[in-house]
């Protein structure tokens, strides 16, 4: 069950993390069409070597998330004097407040919001440091296979928080980021004080709001009510 201001953790085996090489071909910069097979196609020697990558850092996975939710509010500009910017409207959870007009818009008609932080651990970014000592490629290949482990992982416990909301009568809006539209990275601060995100799942931000372990991932997601 979901319930504001429940901290819940969440795990799950690295063998239980779907593999998708598809998108690890897309994070590698590789056309679709090539994917697909059209214009030659992903070379035998290529996959051979994605197929290798993505074994091994799915044996260093330690995917795990914190999360929990909010009443949420949001303050449009001709319903208050007190926004501040007037142009913006205003996202109110807890004790924050913060201008967005991309987080309002994912947001409009929710009234409570996810906040979850997840990580696939530190051992994904080992491996990519010691290949980027070693194997250019084989660095970058497992770059992409870090980004598509993360989301992979966080799309299982998407699908698990829908079907939990779903149970309480509301319908989950799609995953939004710091960093993405006109919500700064700053706004990461707000999850690292909300979330026991050190204590539980050894994630932390430094100053220039860098997160480590680097493949992990905070995000809102809205509650709308059905």
């Amino acid at each position: 069950m979901i319930e504001d201001f429940v901290i819940q953790h969440h795990r799950m085996e690295a063998a239980a993390v779907p593999v998708d090489l598809d998108e690890t071909y897309r994070y590698m910069g590789i056309a679709r069409s090539v994917v697909l097979g059209k214009d030659g196609g992903i070379p035998p020697e290529l996959r051979q070597m994605v197929e290798a990558c993505v074994e091994q850092m799915q044996g260093t996975l330690k995917a795990q998330s914190v999360y929990t939710s909010f009443p949420l509010e949001i303050v449009y500009p001709d319903q208050s004097a007190e926004c501040g910017d007037a142009a913006l409207p205003i996202i109110k959870f807890g004790e924050v407040q913060f201008a967005s007009k991309y987080l309002a818009k994912n947001l409009a008609g929710c009234s409570r919001v996810i906040l979850i932080a997840s990580t696939i651990g530190p051992m994904a970014d080992n491996l990519i440091r010691r290949f980027t000592k070693l194997d250019a490629a084989r660095a970058a290949i497992m770059q992409a296979a870090g980004a598509m482990f993360i989301e992979s992982y966080l799309d299982q416990l998407n699908a698990q928080l829908e079907r939990e909301a779903a149970e309480q009568g509301f319908k989950l809006h799609s995953r939004f980021s710091p960093g993405y539209g006109d919500v700064s990275l700053e706004v990461q601060r707000h999850f690292f004080s909300l979330l026991p995100c050190t204590q539980r799942i050894g994630l932390t931000l430094t100053d220039s709001l860098v997160m480590a372990p680097e493949k992990s991932v905070t995000a809102f997601i809205g509650m709308e009510r059905v």
